[in-house]
């Protein structure tokens, strides 16, 4: 049976590892297994400048120590892409970038890409649109005032947040597609109620993610 590794470079505490792999197993196509792997040494969350790296070196480390045969493939835990290259150039299977896959599809459906991402997070959506070249004609940042400790810690004022923030993209962004701007947001199920409540595609780059990696790892068949 196939299996697909999601590496998340942050230690959040168990109850919150414990949730987000339920969450993996519901979203898995039959026939895959899917295991949610916290890099051992990382950061608790992922806010300040120190906190990024120390997440990347034991991302790096935690890809470098697993074996070509050990899973079909691993997605990489960040929406934005975050030290992706650094991933790849040690990596001994394929690494699936979320932020990397989901622009690809922004750019089959829409024009003008509003990502909704934190506060702390536009720097990084801007670094990665210098290097994917496969995106919309349009794309817009827009930070939330939220953070990913803010989100974990009250998820029904996360929804009013992300709601606000995406019902404004359209409205002064011209936005024609939305997309979460962080794997948090994507373990909170609220894109199919905004694509409802807003009338646009919204993608969910934690969803894209494993259906990239279920494609990945069905044709390695392993």
């Amino acid at each position: 049976m196939p299996k697909i590794v999601f590496l998340s470079g942050v230690s959040y505490a168990p109850e919150e590892r414990a949730r987000r792999q339920e969450l993996l197993q519901t979203l898995v196509r039959p026939g895959f297994t899917i295991e949610y792997m916290a890099a051992p040494n990382g950061p608790r969350v992922l806010e300040q400048p120190d906190e990024f790296e120390q997440a990347r070196v034991a991302a790096v480390a935690a890809v470098k120590a697993m074996r070509s045969d050990s899973c079909g493939a691993v997605i990489w835990g960040g929406a934005y892409d975050p030290y992706l290259a650094d991933l790849r150039a040690v990596a001994h299977l394929p690494v699936v970038g979320p932020g990397e896959a989901s622009l690809f599809v922004a750019r089959l459906i829409g024009s003008r890409l509003t990502i909704l991402t934190s506060e702390t997070g536009a720097a990084g959506v801007n670094a990665m649109l210098t290097r994917v070249q496969l995106k919309p004609d349009t794309v817009v940042a827009r930070p939330m005032k939220t953070t990913v400790r803010k989100i974990l810690a009250n998820i029904s004022e996360a929804h009013r947040v992300i709601r606000e923030t995406a019902a404004a993209a359209i409205r002064e962004d011209n936005a024609d597609v939305l997309m979460l701007g962080s794997m948090t947001q994507g373990t909170l199920g609220i894109a199919p109620a905004l694509r409802t409540e807003l009338g646009v595609p919204v993608l969910d780059p934690l969803v894209i993610a494993i259906q990239a990696a279920e494609q990945v790892a069905g044709a390695r068949g392993m």
